[in-house]
């Protein structure tokens, strides 16, 4: 029903050909038990530093069940803290006594109470166990719009493309309310801006990164095993950090994507038996 509502079309079952089609055909039809494991934005860092990879991760300072218990004492004057199962939750503090502990325990516990997994029909997300979970804070200085996100969409285990954001301007409640989507060839450093639909974005040259390398060979290997994943990373000042996993970027709906790159994309997926 999702699909139809924003397609305006029937999905096609037999026969899926995009790079959304098969995402969405993988997440009914193929076993997302590890899709679940590696969305828990808690329990991937396991699976990072089995990889041996542990330094790419952020330092964890704590986990808990409720946002009430959240031993607020016990954390530095700067940190981020976010939900483990779900997106849009993040809070950025850089001032520890700035914060308004109440305002932040309700906006936290206000996430713990949804299913995010049903809210947007993503049923991988729907057995994640809510959690609260506060890591160190990448230091940029005062300007979050350096912040870039790499976004690595990898195929069978080999980087494809890459989605460079950047511009973002975060509120102190975690919300987003700018950035730009851009598209990049992850070896040539390109831009393909020519497969975007939405041109509005003010596009600006990223210079490539400067240890790109080490990148790929870290999302080649951290998506190995699967059929697609996107592996989010960040690069300060050389130095490499891990985001998350994504398997069903979108919810399977990246209609700034053109049908042109989707049906390119999508044809290097080799889609499991049922």
């Amino acid at each position: 029903m999702k699909w139809n509502r924003f397609y305006r079309e029937k999905f096609p079952w037999k026969n899926p050909r995009t790079l959304d089609e098969k995402m969405t055909w993988l997440s009914v039809m193929s076993d997302t038990s590890k899709w679940t494991e590696f969305s828990d934005k808690y329990e991937v860092r396991k699976y990072i530093e089995s990889l041996g990879l542990k330094d790419i991760l952020t330092e964890c300072y704590g986990v808990w069940d409720k946002a009430q218990d959240i031993d607020f004492d016990s954390l530095p004057d700067k940190f981020v803290v976010k939900c483990t199962h779900d997106c849009g939750s993040t809070i950025v503090i850089r001032d520890k006594s700035k914060m308004n502990k109440q305002e932040v325990i309700d906006f936290l516990q206000a996430h713990l109470n949804v299913n995010y997994g049903y809210e947007w029909c993503e049923l991988h997300y729907t057995t994640i166990k809510p959690r609260v979970i506060a890591e160190s804070l990448i230091e940029l200085g005062d300007n979050v719009e350096d912040l870039i996100d790499y976004k690595i969409n990898c195929i069978h285990g080999k980087p494809q493309y890459v989605e460079v954001i950047y511009g973002r301007q975060l509120k102190s409640d975690g919300g987003s309310n700018h950035a730009v989507f851009d598209l990049y060839d992850i070896y040539t450093w390109q831009p393909m801006r020519q497969y975007k639909t939405n041109l509005t974005d003010h596009f600006r040259d990223i210079p490539r990164p400067q240890n790109l390398e080490r990148m790929i060979e870290i999302a080649g290997k951290i998506s190995q095993g699967f059929p697609q994943v996107r592996v989010d990373l960040y690069n300060v000042n050389g130095k490499i950090y891990f985001g998350e996993m994504t398997f069903f970027s979108a919810s399977g709906m990246n209609n700034d994507l053109s049908r042109e790159f989707q049906l390119m994309i999508g044809d290097r997926i080799r889609l499991p038996k049922v």
